[in-house]
């Protein structure tokens, strides 16, 4: 490579930087929302329709926002959202969905500013303790992953599925602020969710999200302190595994959702696509941003699981026919159990 193609490459990588926060500012600010409703509209109409925006700082939002081709612009309409901006920034339920994803890494400025003081000293960073935004941001990122397990993942288990529309019982584990517990629950409508999470924070939201819903529970609980037996048909895990603690603590919470399932019920849990080789990292571009997020994850004590260790895990648990599911979702690496 010559000093000019590393040029290029740096220059490109500082592109990136400026076109996530430009992103961020839209989302945060509605004006992406509000062209995708509106457009074509022009600067003024815009303005109002936003509660009169400062027209010289709008201008130069639009003007970033058409250099990095997330507007299109004509002379005599105004701006609309050039082509799939809409699915991609604003339509958590398309498995491409990567608003939450900018924002997220929006979001990690404080990590990375921070990473210079634990690299010295160690320790850890909890996340309650960093700008609210973020677990906001996390919980936006991760529903299209329950759309995915719905429509492309428990497909593939025909008999499970048909027993869960008769009226099963299924378990989240990692339930977050509740959006999969939703999307589960009102896809098989005669089925009970349990949703078990960590954090206060996250079960207070999560209790909030499904208020009224009576075939839904939220349990502010530990996953190694699993302890009920054969009562579910369906267990889910979305990067939650590697939240739970370190290898010890994943074989423990496997084993215990292995014993949670009734003879017949499967697991399905998705992680972050880690590779198993430093060199992989270079091959895709999914795996160079998961260094990134691995600056956060190890912020706040989590480990990394590639991807032959969560096969490996599950089968150690006791799992058969363990299998990598075919999923549309190239940020996620789901993996699928049975138990006979």
């Amino acid at each position: 490579m010559t000093k000019q193609e590393q040029w290029q490459k740096l220059f490109g990588h500082l592109l990136g930087y400026q076109a996530t926060w430009i992103i961020d500012v839209g989302l945060r600010t509605g004006l992406l929302a509000a062209i995708a409703e509106a457009g074509p509209v022009r600067e003024e109409a815009l303005a109002e329709r936003l509660g009169g925006l400062d027209r010289r700082y709008l201008g130069v939002w639009l003007r970033a926002a058409y250099a990095y081709e997330l507007v299109e612009w004509d002379e005599a309409d105004g701006y609309s959202l050039a082509e799939h901006i809409r699915q991609l920034l604003l339509d958590p339920a398309d498995p491409q969905f990567l608003g939450g994803r900018l924002q997220f890494v929006a979001a990690l400025y404080e990590d990375f500013r921070a990473f210079p003081k634990y690299l010295r000293e160690g320790g850890s960073w909890p996340r309650a303790e960093h700008d609210p935004f973020l677990l906001k941001s996390l919980e936006s990122m991760t529903k299209p992953d329950a759309v995915m397990i719905a429509d492309a993942v428990l497909p593939s288990l025909p008999a499970l599925t048909a027993r869960l529309e008769e009226g099963g019982r299924i378990l989240d584990v990692g339930a977050g602020a509740g959006y999969a517990v939703l999307q589960y629950a009102r896809r098989f409508p005669r089925t009970e969710v349990v949703g078990i999470e960590y954090d206060k924070a996250q079960a207070n939201l999560a209790r909030q999200a499904v208020a009224g819903e009576r075939r839904i529970e939220i349990r502010q609980a530990d996953a190694n302190q699993l302890t009920e037996l054969e009562a579910f048909d369906l267990v889910t895990m979305n990067v939650a595994l590697h939240e739970t603690g370190g290898p010890s603590e994943w074989r423990n919470v496997l084993s215990r959702v292995y014993a949670a399932l009734r003879p017949g019920g499967a697991l399905v849990v998705s992680e972050l696509p880690y590779p198993d080789s430093l060199l992989a990292y270079r091959e895709q571009p999914v795996y160079k941003a998961l260094t990134g997020v691995q600056f956060h994850e190890t912020l706040v004590g989590c480990g990394a699981i590639t991807q032959s260790t969560l096969l490996g895990l599950v089968a150690e648990a006791g799992f058969r026919n363990v299998r990598v599911a075919d999923q549309p979702v190239a940020t996620r690496f789901v993996v699928v159990g049975e138990k006979g």
